[in-house]
């Protein structure tokens, strides 16, 4: 009798999973072509619609082969000229009849669930260069948690050097989170509480808080670039005085991103900060991260990472004025 209870109980706790993930996979794409496929819309990024649909799983849709959308789920759109609404696809068309298909930059879900409004990027590289016996590894990752036109996004990332001939690590670390905040017209306004340490350049911790403010003057489905400026206060201990000394920068920002989608998929991620110096004048500090990467499996990549971090004045202990450095790197991506 209690077996074929739990056979019962069974069926009706698959069947009910069932309908649920069917109920979620009612979104409607249609195609310049005729065909049309019925998913879950996931996201519109970079001129690429990606759907879940029964069968094949996730699939990418060139946003310029679609010609009409059907879905009631809550998404976070974004235009070409900076509005962003928070609506179902079908009540933005109905309620602003001026915005057609190809005004839609972004599209991404605003999910009920916390674990599921996650999404982020893990890599890891290796270099080893026998001409000067140096080891490196390094270590970066990203994970954004998104609301309704905000996001906050955890960044780690740690680059550790070895030389067989020095028992010292040279660290180059850094922990921070970030928050980003659009605003109408393509402005935005973010905030950051981090944590550095780079050894090449005397500096043993540094905690900063900023903030600062910007335009997005490109928006577009193959590149952004945007623009900011703020100040920035920070505490440092850079080993040459006892403790931490405080300090209050102005911070200058530009940031670009381009993007391909034909195979192999390819993105170029640069952003260059400058910060000059109110409380001690005429010191000027500059970080340059530059990161390539191309998909060579679903969800996989491969790529370059270059970092430069420059002080004028730095420890009396530093190495150097300038820390920079090009990385290969394997990564994945989740989430999406």
């Amino acid at each position: 009798m209690r077996r074929p209870v739990l056979k019962i109980f069974g069926m009706i706790v698959l069947l009910s999973i069932s309908v649920i993930v069917q109920a979620q996979k009612t979104d409607k794409v249609f195609l310049k072509n005729g065909d049309v496929f019925t998913g879950e819309i996931k996201s519109m990024k970079f001129a690429k619609l990606l759907i879940d649909v029964e069968g094949p799983g996730k699939i990418d849709i060139k946003w310029e082969f679609i010609v009409k959308i059907v879905s009631n789920k809550t998404l976070q759109i974004t235009l070409g000229d900076g509005e962003v609404f928070v609506t179902t696809i079908d009540s933005l068309f109905s309620e602003v009849p001026y915005v057609m298909l190809s005004d839609v930059v972004e599209m991404v879900r605003i999910k009920d669930k916390f674990i599921k409004r996650l999404d982020g990027s893990v890599n890891l590289g290796f270099n080893y260069a026998k001409s000067s016996d140096n080891a490196q590894f390094t270590f970066s990752s990203a994970t954004t948690y998104r609301k309704p036109k905000a996001e906050f996004t955890l960044k780690l990332n740690s680059v550790l050097t070895h030389n067989s001939s020095d028992t010292i690590v040279a660290k180059k670390q850094d922990a921070a989170i970030d928050f980003y905040k659009k605003l109408k017209n393509s402005w935005y306004v973010n905030s950051l509480f981090g944590w550095q340490q780079n050894t090449q350049l005397g500096l043993n911790s540094r905690f900063l808080l900023s903030g600062s403010g910007g335009k997005m003057i490109i928006n577009s489905n193959e590149e952004r670039f945007l623009t900011g400026a703020g100040l920035s206060f920070n505490v440092e201990d850079r080993g040459d005085t006892t403790g931490y000394n405080s300090n209050l920068e102005g911070l200058v920002m530009i940031q670009y991103k381009k993007f391909r989608y034909i195979f192999p998929k390819m993105t170029i991620d640069a952003q260059y900060i400058l910060y000059p110096s109110l409380s001690d004048w005429g010191r000027v500090r500059m970080d340059l991260q530059v990161n390539t990467s191309y998909e060579f499996f679903k969800d996989f990549n491969v790529g370059l990472s270059f970092y430069d971090s420059y002080d004028n004045r730095p420890s009396a202990k530093a190495a150097s004025k300038n820390d920079f450095g090009i990385n290969f790197t394997i990564g994945y991506v989740f989430g999406k």
